[in-house]
């Protein structure tokens, strides 16, 4: 049932009443019967406004008769969650995604001479690597190369061509796990990381052990790269929710780094 509001007949506030509904219901996704209902608008009234959104891209249409919020809601979303962290800094947007998402939350770095990643920022709430059965051996193995595991994948899909053959000439660390990619299908997943803005490891980098990894960006330059490992014993089959999180955090980097509006490559 819809709550208690002003019966404002204006168009602007049938467009305001329109937009919180997403909101205020339940779910990402609802329908023009739903949101008619929930604003006490003529489902005419409602299907113009959405149809005007839709175009504006404030809302997009998924499916038949269902509607969410668009890029343009998104971005200006963002902006306002980046404004929520103005007296915080990057480590406490990992601390949040790791207390959040359990696992460990890293945040890597293309090293200023070489093909190398390094870790320059880590949440891991109250373990210690030893409670994942890591070591340090295995941090600065595979965890420093760019040629295995999401966070290597993600920041090789944003370096120049001469820096990716280099890592790509290099071999596999021994202590990289099954799911490490050869270099053909490693190539392969570049495109798609570029276009989704993320990417997911399955026991890449260390054995038992999946990740998801999202970059953070100025322009078209990789400044680093949000990673969540979780161990398998702890990860569901289904890890949008993992992704959803990871994004936003790199997002949240990502603006707080280039103060929102002024990142040129960061538009709706």
């Amino acid at each position: 049932m819809a709550s208690e509001r002003p019966k404002g007949s204006s168009h602007a506030e049938r467009v305001i009443r329109v937009m919180q509904a997403f909101a205020e219901l339940p779910g990402d996704t609802h329908s023009l019967k739903a949101i008619s209902e929930h604003t006490e608008l003529d489902p005419a009234v409602v299907h113009r406004i959405l149809a005007a959104q839709v175009a504006a891209k404030w809302v997009e249409r998924v499916g038949r008769g269902k509607y969410r919020l668009g890029s343009h809601a998104a971005r200006a979303g963002m902006q306002a969650m980046a404004g929520m962290y103005d007296g915080m800094d990057q480590h406490e947007i990992l601390v949040d995604l790791q207390a959040d998402c359990g696992g460990l939350v890293l945040f890597y770095s293309l090293a200023s001479v070489g093909a190398r990643r390094v870790c320059t920022d880590y949440a891991i709430g109250n373990y210690c690597p030893d409670d994942f059965g890591m070591t340090a051996y295995d941090i600065f193995t595979a965890g420093c190369s760019l040629r295995t595991g999401a966070s290597g994948r993600t920041l090789l899909a944003y370096v120049p061509e001469s820096l990716r053959e280099i890592a790509l000439a290099e071999p596999i660390p021994e202590t990289a796990g099954p799911g490490a990619l050869s270099n053909d299908d490693l190539l392969a997943t570049l495109d798609g990381i570029r276009m989704r803005g993320y990417a997911v490891g399955r026991q890449e980098c260390l054995p038992g052990w999946d990740s998801v990894a999202a970059p953070a960006l100025w322009g078209d330059t990789a400044l680093g790269v949000v990673l969540l490992l979780k161990p398998l014993s702890d990860i569901p089959n289904d890890i949008t929710d993992y992704i959803d999180q990871v994004l936003g955090a790199a997002q949240l980097i990502s603006l707080a780094a280039t103060q929102g509006a002024r990142n040129p490559q960061l538009v709706a």
